[in-house]
């Protein structure tokens, strides 16, 4: 079994929850709130590569129906904006955990939410392949 499911679920709490601690630190202005926002982001953003290795390796155990591999593609492709997006948020923080970017603030802010935008939409396609299309579920024989 490859630990696709279990793996891209740490990525998707922990990005969602480092977003969510930014903007709880833009309006509180606490300095400890954004130091959690760049460990949930660096972790998240680890857990995303993760994912993508993972869904990658789990793609060859799909199947070869064409409607599967098509979602398989389009899900991957999602998959990987979303790491680097994330990963771009993650690179322009890591020198300073405890701030924010100031300059290119909304540029900032842009990437995040794509990158937010791309993960649930990454995720609704996974669903798709997995409750719509049955991939990853083993049938009896």
């Amino acid at each position: 079994m490859v630990p696709h499911p279990i793996i891209v679920d740490f990525a998707v709490a922990l990005l969602v929850v480092s977003v969510a601690f930014d903007l709880l630190a833009s309006i509180a202005e606490e300095r400890d709130l954004r130091v959690v926002a760049w460990w949930t982001l660096i972790l998240g953003t680890v857990a995303a590569m993760l994912s993508a290795v993972s869904g990658y390796v789990a793609s060859g155990l799909a199947g070869s129906d064409p409607v599967v591999v098509e979602t398989i593609q389009l899900h991957r492709n999602l998959g990987l904006a979303t790491v680097a997006a994330f990963t771009t948020c993650a690179v322009w923080r890591i020198r300073e955990p405890a701030s924010f970017p100031r300059r290119f603030r909304d540029a900032y802010w842009a990437i995040t939410a794509l990158g937010l935008g791309l993960l649930l939409v990454t995720g609704y396609f996974g669903g798709i392949l997995v409750f719509r299309l049955g991939v990853g579920f083993v049938r009896p024989s």
